[in-house]
């Protein structure tokens, strides 16, 4: 083994080493079967590679899908759709279903009361106004809710949460369109950097094949 391709043999172990480790609390097609909700779907998204390719075009959807579920207000029911989204868009599944945990139940109303803010910023500019919700509304619109009495201030609950899904639409396109363009640029450099190892170890191969192209650039 030459010089160039025990790099490239190093490089590629130790890239798949790091996803690894970023990846070791998120489900994958060992695992799956050990997760609520998604070990029910576990025998039929082991059949389906592209739910566990990382490759560009089954990353890219499922970044802008996974963003824009994890902020909208539906928490508890993020993860069975994204299960579903995954094999309707041919997905990632572990990026879209690991997304889900930006919103968690120590991020949950914060999260919530940001893009209420931004949601009602947005209606502002467009001349429709909303009401501030302070945190006694928003107090009592919980406690109405969890004792089962949210019929009560139905009107207002279905303001919020159409405010609040406007500011989780808002946000989670930007950062789906972020991510998802960070992540292009990191794939083109990634294999780049693995075309011109390959070529180098070619030319090592091939003494000809470099003279040919030394004639070339003459």
């Amino acid at each position: 083994m030459t010089n160039e391709s025990h790099r490239l043999f190093n490089e590629k172990h130790r890239r798949i080493r790091r996803l690894k480790r970023w990846l070791r609390f998120l489900p994958r097609r060992a695992n799956v079967h050990r997760y609520p909700i998604l070990s029910w779907f576990a025998k039929a998204a082991r059949k389906r590679n592209y739910l566990w390719s990382f490759r560009p075009d089954q990353a890219v959807p499922a970044l802008h899908a996974g963003f824009i579920l994890a902020l909208l207000p539906i928490y508890g029911l993020q993860i069975p759709i994204a299960v579903m989204l995954a094999f309707f868009l041919r997905a990632n599944l572990p990026i879209l279903a690991g997304l889900q945990l930006i919103t968690n139940p120590f991020t949950v109303l914060p999260i919530w009361l940001a893009l209420y803010q931004i949601g009602r910023v947005t209606l502002g500019l467009f001349a429709i106004d909303t009401n501030h919700t302070g945190k006694e509304q928003i107090d009592a619109l919980l406690h109405s809710f969890f004792s089962g009495r949210w019929s009560e201030n139905l009107d207002t609950i279905l303001l919020v949460f159409s405010t609040t899904a406007l500011g989780g639409l808002i946000i989670g396109i930007f950062l789906g369109t972020l991510s998802s363009t960070l992540y292009r640029f990191i794939a083109i450099r990634t294999t780049n950097s693995y075309q011109r190892i390959i070529k180098k170890i070619e030319q090592q191969r091939d003494p000809k094949s470099e003279d040919a192209e030394l004639k070339n650039d003459m």
